[in-house]
């Protein structure tokens, strides 16, 4: 597991890939924003047979809804690098956790 100071570090950098290789859904546990001074873009394509739910995880380390996409559709958000976001089912059940990095990407959810 990593370890915040890791964490924010490899956010700060930008050296994590867009879907955050070694962060697992337990994990969003121990996320949260952190200051935004970094502005970046993260486009979130839904590649499942169902619509899934886009939450940014605040300051506070609480989900904050910002889109629900429909199956086969995508999502630009504006961010930061040190925002974390999850990806949940309509069950709230996480699906993936993702870091965006300082070029913009893409989160594929499979």
């Amino acid at each position: 597991m990593m370890n915040r100071a890791l964490l924010a570090i490899a956010m700060l950098l930008g050296t994590t890939n867009a879907h955050a290789a070694g962060l697992t859904c337990p994990e969003e546990q121990q996320l949260h924003a952190v200051k935004g001074d970094v502005a970046t873009s993260i486009t979130f394509v839904n590649q499942t047979r169902r619509p899934v739910r886009i939450y940014w995880i605040n300051y506070q380390g609480h989900r904050q809804f910002y889109a629900e996409v429909a199956p086969g559709r995508g999502y630009d958000q504006q961010t930061y690098v040190t925002h974390p976001w999850v990806v949940t089912d309509n069950a709230e059940d996480c699906l993936g956790v993702y870091l965006p990095q300082r070029a913009p990407t893409s989160a594929i959810i499979q």
